[in-house]
């Protein structure tokens, strides 16, 4: 069969061609580390990465959600400890201004001295983020947990709970609330019955035994609370810490899937490369010396 010089060409610039976008290929292969450039390359390969860059990116979310949870708790703990503390403080001057025989300068340390407790359970509960939320103020997290515009301490925040996703389909609430901690029913919470208390104390009545009474029930019962809420706290911490770890691991694996499938195979594009040069070579050196082929030198 007789082909005549432009098939002759064409034949020689496909091959070009074809060597040469191979070898770029290769080339931009080698440079970025990763076998799959484009969709095209290896097409159920790419959707699989696709999958996996999802999941990474949900576990990355799911990191961030778990971060800033963790950090809310941590910073619920550190204000119910405060109040925990403050509670019993108050337990044991309630105790001691039961005693009829303090003097004046005593008893007037003691009204002082649960005032700043008092004062303190308060701004315990009225703690606000990095972000100025209010921590223990429910969903209601804009406005203070408690207030105390009218002389009484009211509880403003709602006991409805903020909840996160920390995981594929689990949620986590984020915080603790004033409402579930201070309220005792019927309206009553601890600071209103200190302040009952401080007064007693100030102006001694004939209720003052019952109001001992009342008081020390006020404190235990929110002691409890506070206890209840703090272990609550210090489950939820331990549980983040759990997935955090699960997901840690879940990382590396999907890290390590997708390394397995985009990742290039630097043995093998050497070859590769080296095939091609040769072939590029080869073509050029045939097409240089059959184009210099001429019937006159034959005769």
């Amino acid at each position: 069969m007789r082909i005549s010089d432009n098939q002759f060409s064409q034949m020689m610039l496909s091959s070009l061609q074809v060597n040469n976008g191979g070898l770029g290929l290769v080339l931009q292969q080698m440079s970025t580390g990763d076998r799959l450039t484009k969709l095209s390359d290896d097409p159920m390969a790419s959707i699989k990465l696709l999958n996996l860059e999802r999941e990474s990116a949900a576990i990355a979310q799911y990191q961030t959600n778990i971060a800033n949870l963790n950090t809310t708790l941590s910073s619920q703990e550190v204000h119910l400890d405060s109040v925990e503390e403050s509670l019993q403080s108050m337990r044991e001057l309630v105790l001691w201004g039961a005693n009829g025989s303090l003097a004046d300068a005593d008893r007037e340390g003691m009204i002082s001295e649960l005032e700043i407790l008092r004062d303190s359970v308060a701004s315990s509960f009225n703690a606000q983020d990095e972000e100025g939320h209010y921590l223990f103020a429910g969903t209601n997290s804009d406005a203070p947990a408690i207030s105390n515009a009218t002389g009484d301490y009211v509880i403003d925040g709602n006991s409805d709970k903020r909840v996160v996703t920390v995981s594929k389909g689990v949620t986590m609430e984020s915080n603790m609330t004033a409402a579930d901690i201070v309220d005792l029913g019927g309206g009553e919470n601890v600071l209103n019955q200190i302040d009952a208390m401080i007064e007693e104390f100030k102006n001694p009545t004939a209720d003052f035994q019952s109001q001992i009474d009342a008081t020390l029930g006020a404190i235990d019962g929110t002691h409890t609370n506070v206890l209840g809420a703090m272990t609550e706290v210090g489950g939820r911490i331990n549980n983040l810490d759990l997935m955090e770890s699960t997901h840690s691991e879940n990382k590396l694996f999907v890290d390590k899937v997708n390394s397995d499938i985009s990742a290039l195979d630097y043995g093998e594009a050497s070859v590769r490369l080296n095939n091609y040069l040769a072939a590029l070579q080869a073509t050029q050196a045939s097409y240089v010396k059959i184009n210099e082929l001429n019937l006159f030198d034959r005769i």
